[in-house]
Parts: structure tokens; C-alpha cells; sequence
């Protein structure tokens, strides 16, 4: 029976904790990205450091795939709970790859592939993580990838370790010719790939932290927390070479006080955190909006309210992003939808947020934090742009002209010339209370009312430049007027949207999905361009929350709300093709 052949492919790797599964799978999509394919990655693990259940699944295909499908094509069992946990994904033509002797209990109703692993551990004096990579070996054998793709992928998943790097070429060479002796015939292949350039297998949480780097980030604080972590253990891994100062806090508040001083004077820094550790930065983030410094917050999302589900994904904070703080100011809210899309966002955070002097956030939630994708290699230079920054030569020139330093200039736009604090002649003083133009504390009602407006104008002003010189929303599918359906989304949502709408087509339904990356200030005229030819036509949102808050906000924003809102509130991505029959249930009503 020959290998069938087909567009996509989808492995799942599951394990206990601790077992290396989403090492194993990691490096398989690293090797399918070199290979030349479309790619996604997604793990799921729980919130202790060993036991428990953990997945991860690798979906490639020779055109792009956004998001996981509902059934898998191979999976690697390396534990029962597999079997209970993935029953739903697993077909009749599921090719199983597992070992007999540690799994005794399950009855598969699939096609079985058995590996001794245990044996094979004892037989070569090997260490029982290397099962992973054995499994691995097997895997990447049946559907087809060589053995130098692997190799590639263990030496980039492990670089700076060569110890490491041996001990799992070896175990993933023993699993390679295994199989390669033991002949399976019946294993689905990928179709050839159409390469497209250089790609790079990477999470939304290093895509956000190349983006740092690249926009001359000097300072990184952060108190761990989940799905945020993995940036400070990736900025600390980089500190050195990139000559950045990573600092693990001693609290979330210590966190932002720390970035808050660092912006402050000058150098480009961030603190990243989930929805509890936010909280406490809430207090900071007041302050940055009074003394107008470019506090820069990541926020990943994750389940809540409370501890809630600490490793599963959400969309829960959007509003309370936008809301936080007490007090009226303005703020940049950017949602990346993918983790291409991260890398640019983060940049452009940057240079806004320095130049209307207001803090940022970049919301991102845990599907995109820590999922991989293949991407187009990020470009070496960016552009930085430190708006209405002073030298002191240029101080030393306009003091020439009988010009006096103001840190809060009143403005047209808002927006006062700023300098380094210590640039001669050119005193910074910052109150976090009401103050004039020179920094000096004040309750006159006159100066207060001016100061006020003067920090609300910079929105206005924020605004146009986004909607004019960025692209705040990215739309998809059938144009508009044509569609049957507009589907509203934002960040790792709009992955299941676009997948889902595939499944959609089948059925006659052509959708429209609109995806909104700048969320504060609200693009108001490029949404409202773009939904008017779609005016009449079911305008629905797809979000991971129960209340659809990206549907209040375009609502309160615009007027236009959405009619029906699809959420998912258990911290599972949607799977696109049950996505995709709850809206086909619900316009056939």
C-alpha cells in the first residue's frame, strides 16, 4: 500500500511532564520550517513542574495553516492520558506510535504502530528522557523527513549545548532506523514544499523579544509569570551579547517602578507580566501617563479571574488594558495577531510611545506567547524614531535664541520637546502630582485644566498618525460586499477565524475577517471605511472570552455592534472546524 500523500499534516506529541513531549515536538517543527513548509506549533501544559499532562501539536502544510486542526494524523503517545485526553483527535487512520510495555491498559481503536522504547533505552545504556527523541526518530522516519532536517533542528532547539546536542542526534538516529527497519508503508507524506525564502521557527514571546532588541531596548524587568516568563528568560539568555540590563524583580511593582525610572532617563525599557502582576502595575502606569514617560508594559493574557488557569490562554483583559489606571490618559494598546506581525508591533510601540510621550502596552495572550510559527526571517534593520528628543546641542542652539526649557511645554499636539535628564542646561523635573510646564506641583484650576487637556490631546493626535502611516486593522477573505458573514477578531483568534472560513467556503459561506491590531487609541475611520460596504451583512465577533469585549469596544467606539459574539472561555484555542459549525448553526437558525 503506498504513502498517501497529502496538503497538511498534523502530529501530535503527548507525554507526562518532564517527559521532553514538547521538547520532541518543537524540534519537529523546527526541522518541517527548514524543510520548507508552512508550520505551527502549540503546547499545553499544566501549571506544575512535573506530572500532569502535557501536548504539543505540529501542523505542516504546503500552503499556510493558521491554526491546529480538530484530528491528527500521527501521534506519539508517550503516556495513557494521551488516549483519554486526545480521544476526540484521534481517527481510525490515527497512526499511533507508542511502546506495548509502558502503555497496557488502552484499548486503540487506531492503526498501531509499537516501539519498544523501554528496551531500546536499557539496550543502547541510554537516559529515559531519550525516549522523546527515539519516538521522535520513529516519527520523522514514517512521514518522511531526513535525517539532516532533524539533526538541523536538535543543533537549533539546543544550541550552546553540545553535550545535549550528541545524546539526542543519538537517540533520534536509534528511533530513524528503527523504523527504517521495520517498514510501515501505510504513514501519510507531506506533498512537496514551495519554498518562500528564509523562515524561522519562533513563539509570539520571542518574536516580541527580537522586537526589543531591535528597537534598542536597554532595560528589561519582570517578576515571572506565566505566559510572560519565557521573555525574561530570553532577554537574559541575550543580555550579555546585547549588551542589556536584565533585571527578575522582587515583585511586579518593583518591576514597573524599575522600567518606569529606566524611561524616565531616557533609555528604552519594558516589563512584561500576565493579568495579576498588570494589577499591581496599575498604580505605575497612572503615574507614566502624568509624567508623560513611555512606560512600556507587556501584558500576555491568560486565563482568570484571580490565579485562574495559570498556563491556559485567554483574551479576558482587553478592556481592563484600555481602562487600567486611575485618572484620564491617553494610552497605546497593540494587539500582534500572529507572531510575525509581534516582531514589527513591538518596534513601532516603541518609537510612538517615545514620540507622544504615553505609556504602551502590547497585549498578547498565551496562544500567540507561546505558540511557534514559521515566519519570514526578520529584517537587520529597523527603523527608530525618539520623536521630539533633544540634544545638547541642540539645547545649547535654541538657548542661543532666548529658549527656555520646558519638560511639559503646552503644545498644539500635546507633545512637549523632551530630553535626557542631566543634558546641560535643560532641567527635567517630574512630579507625580498635577504640575505646570516647568514640572512644579500645582492645584491652580487654570494651569491644572490646561496641563489636563494638553496630555488628552496627544490621543487625537496619536490617532491620525496610526491610521494614516500604520495599518491598525489587517482584513481577510471574500471582499466585503460579497461576503455572507464579517467576522470581527483580534490577536491569536483571528487564527481559528481564518481557518475556520476555509471550512466555511465548503459549505457557500464566504466570509470577511477583520482583524484590529490597534486597539488604543481606536482606529475609528479605518474600521468605519471598512465596514461601511459590508453595512446590513452579520457582522459577528470570535474572541477567547464569554462577554466579547472586542465587540463592546468597537461598539462603544464606532456605534456599529456586532450581533452575535463567539467566545471560548475553557483555555483551549478553537479547533476551525467546530468553529466553523457553531456559526453554520447559527446563520442557518
Amino acid at each position: 500500500m503506498e504513502n498517501s500523500v497529502r496538503k497538511t499534516l498534523q502530529i501530535l506529541v503527548g507525554g507526562t511532564a518532564g517527559s521532553g513531549s514538547l521538547t520532541a515536538g518543537a524540534v519537529l517543527g523546527r526541522a518541517l520550517t527548514r524543510m520548507g513548509y508552512y508550520v505551527i506549533g502549540v503546547n499545553e501544559y499544566p501549571s506544575i513542574i512535573r506530572g500532569g499532562h502535557t501536548s504539543y501539536w505540529v501542523r505542516a502544510g504546503v500552503e499556510p495553516v493558521y491554526e491546529i486542526d480538530d484530528t491528527c494524523d500521527v501521534v506519539i503517545a508517550m503516556d495513557e492520558d494521551t488516549f483519554k485526553q486526545h480521544a476526540n483527535e484521534i481517527r481510525k487512520d490515527t497512526i499511533i506510535i507508542y511502546d506495548p510495555d509502558q502503555i497496557k491498559h488502552v484499548k486503540i481503536n487506531a492503526i498501531e504502530y509499537k516501539v519498544p522504547l523501554r528496551k531500546i533505552i536499557r539496550e543502547y545504556e541510554l537516559a529515559p528522557i531519550a525516549m522523546n527523541m527515539i519516538a521522535l526518530g520513529v516519527c520523522g522516519s514514517l512521514i518522511g523527513v531526513p535525517m539532516d532536517y532533524l539533526y538541523k533542528a536538535i543543533e537549533d532547539q539546543f544550541r550552546a549545548r553540545p553535550k545535549v546536542i550528541e545524546s539526542n542526534k543519538k537517540a533520534l538516529t536509534i528511533g530513524y532506523e528503527y523504523a527504517s527497519t521495520n517498514t510501515f508503508e501505510r504513514a501519510p507524506r507531506l506533498a512537496d514544499p514551495n519554498p518562500w525564502g528564509e523562515r524561522i521557527y519562533v513563539t509570539g514571546n520571542e518574536a516580541i523579544s527580537l522586537g526589543m532588541i531591535k528597537a534598542g531596548v536597554k532595560f528589561y524587568a519582570a517578576y515571572p509569570m506565566t505566559p510572560a516568563s519565557p521573555i525574561l528568560h530570553y532577554m537574559i539568555n541575550v543580555s550579555r551579547d546585547k549588551d542589556i540590563i536584565v533585571v527578575q524583580a522582587e515583585s511586579e511593582i518593583a518591576a514597573a517602578q524599575m522600567v518606569l525610572g529606566a524611561a524616565w532617563a531616557g533609555v528604552r525599557a519594558a516589563a512584561g507580566t500576565s493579568g495579576g502582576g498588570f494589577a499591581l502595575m496599575n498604580e505605575t502606569l497612572s503615574m507614566a501617563g502624568m509624567i508623560e514617560a513611555p512606560l512600556v508594559i507587556i501584558l500576555a493574557m491568560r486565563a482568570g479571574p484571580s490565579t485562574g488557569m495559570a498556563t491556559m490562554n485567554s483574551q479576558e483583559d482587553l478592556l481592563y488594558a484600555i481602562f487600567a489606571g486611575h485618572g484620564e490618559f491617553p494610552r497605546l494598546v497593540v494587539a500582534p495577531g500572529d507572531q510575525y506581525e509581534a516582531f514589527f508591533r513591538t518596534i513601532e510601540v516603541f518609537n510612538l510611545a517615545e514620540k507622544y510621550r504615553v505609556p504602551a502596552i502590547i497585549l498578547e495572550d498565551k496562544h500567540l506567547a507561546e505558540s511557534h510559527r514559521s515566519v519570514p526571517a526578520f529584517p537587520e534593520k529597523t527603523r527608530i524614531d525618539r520623536g521630539q528628543l533633544l540634544t545638547k546641542e541642540d539645547v545649547m542652539k535654541k538657548l542661543k535664541e532666548g529658549w527656555s526649557f520646558k519638560p511639559y511645554e503646552i503644545t498644539e499636539t500635546g507633545v512637549s520637546p523632551w530630553v535626557i535628564p542631566g543634558t546641560p542646561y535643560a532641567l527635567v523635573k517630574s512630579e507625580s502630582s498635577e504640575h505646570d510646564e516647568y514640572g512644579y506641583v500645582t492645584i491652580d484650576p487654570e494651569i491644572a485644566t490646561q496641563m489636563y487637556l494638553k496630555r488628552l490631546r496627544k490621543a487625537e493626535y496619536l490617532r491620525r498618525e496610526i491610521e494614516e502611516k500604520y495599518e491598525p486593522i489587517k482584513v481577510y477573505g471574500t471582499e466585503i460586499d460579497k461576503s455572507d458573514i464579517v467576522v470581527v477578531t483580534f490577536g491569536s483568534a483571528t487564527w481559528a477565524s481564518l481557518e475556520a472560513s476555509k471550512y466555511l467556503l465548503e459549505h457557500g459561506i464566504h466570509t470577511h475577517i477583520v482583524q484590529i491590531s490597534y486597539l488604543a487609541p481606536f482606529p475609528i475611520e479605518t474600521f468605519k471605511k471598512i465596514i461601511k460596504p459590508g453595512i446590513g451583512k452579520p457582522i459577528v465577533t470570535i474572541e477567547y472570552n464569554a462577554t466579547g469585549l472586542l465587540g463592546r469596544l468597537v461598539s462603544l467606539e464606532t456605534g456599529i455592534k456586532p450581533v452575535k459574539h463567539f467566545g471560548k472561555v475553557d483555555g483551549r484555542p478553537f479547533r476551525p472546524r467546530h468553529l466553523a459549525n457553531l456559526i453554520l448553526q447559527w446563520l442557518r437558525r
